[in-house]
């Protein structure tokens, strides 16, 4: 396979342009010139995650498509932003191929033209929309944020996340549909080796509670994990032979869910606020959750 279609290759250059396009000693045009760059070759990574020939040039009669395949070696050329944008809006719900355009409007008139290209939307308001994107195929390929970006930015990022209002939905929307179309893909046998790979591994959530509710993706049941006791109630009794019972329930505040069927995995509060699944969940305790000494009667 060319590189020019090597998900690999795509992720690393795309992981170099963005923290370049961070570097705070640099104009904002500069910036926002090599964040589109590396958007594209995001939205590329992602398509090419799922098989190379969703990037591959069509109309150089089937060479680069042959390329893509594995079937021939040579050089190859791969399509232009806009096919990226609008084929990552129809695989990669709800990324928005309007929202991509407009923030890589600038790029060309910054390179070919005398004009800035940068200078329609001001840096404060262009950021938050452009992460956004961002988290959409992030989410898509099943990645976060901080595998994308130095950890020095990590701050930076989600500063700027945090004014956009409908990150999280977007996010939460992008987990639901990957996992939805990831789970009919398992079932007509047409995930790719690489997907069928990610697929077979099953993510766990090392906290120290564990219940079930129904998921929002495919309405199995799902793994709901917590560590935070918010509540407990307590009821005391005697046993059989009059010896001291108590009986404990926690209320736990949930940190993430995990389905096992279609593998959605929503770990944060956010996300889980935004699911509506943030409520506490009841599990069994015992005496050792509690400063408990049973109080014999020796009367």
């Amino acid at each position: 396979m060319s590189n020019s279609f090597d998900p690999d290759g795509l992720w690393i250059k795309s992981k170099l342009f963005i923290n370049r396009a961070l570097d705070a000693n640099r104009e904002f045009e500069e910036q926002a010139f090599w964040a589109c760059s590396a958007l594209e070759l995001l939205g590329k990574c992602a398509l090419a995650k799922v098989s190379p020939l969703l990037i591959a040039n069509p109309v150089d009669d089937g060479n680069s498509l042959l390329v893509a395949s594995g079937l021939t070696q040579g050089n190859a050329t791969s399509v232009q932003a806009k096919a990226i944008w609008s084929r990552c809006q129809r695989a990669f719900k709800p990324f928005s191929e309007g929202e991509a355009r407009k923030l890589s409007v600038g790029r060309n008139e910054y390179i070919h033209a005398a004009g800035v290209g940068f200078d329609a939307v001001p840096a404060h308001a262009w950021w938050p929309r452009y992460w956004s994107q961002v988290v959409i195929l992030l989410n898509h390929m099943g990645l976060l944020v901080d595998d994308y970006v130095d950890r020095s930015h990590v701050a930076l990022v989600n500063a700027a996340l945090a004014t956009r209002k409908e990150t999280v939905r977007q996010q939460l929307e992008a987990r639901i549909e990957r996992s939805r179309t990831m789970l009919s893909q398992y079932r007509t046998g047409t995930l790719s080796a690489r997907q069928l790979k990610e697929w077979d591994l099953k993510a766990q959530y090392p906290t120290s509670h564990h219940s079930y509710t129904e998921c929002p993706a495919c309405g199995a049941e799902a793994n709901l994990y917590g560590d935070e006791i918010v509540d407990m109630n307590v009821i005391y009794g005697s046993g059989d032979w009059g010896e001291p019972d108590v009986q404990v329930t926690l209320t736990v505040a949930p940190v993430a869910l995990i389905c096992d069927q279609c593998r959605l995995d929503l770990s944060g509060y956010d996300l889980l606020v935004e699911a509506g699944l943030d409520e506490g969940f009841d599990v069994e305790g015992s005496a050792d959750d509690i400063d408990y000494e049973p109080e014999y009667n020796n009367e």
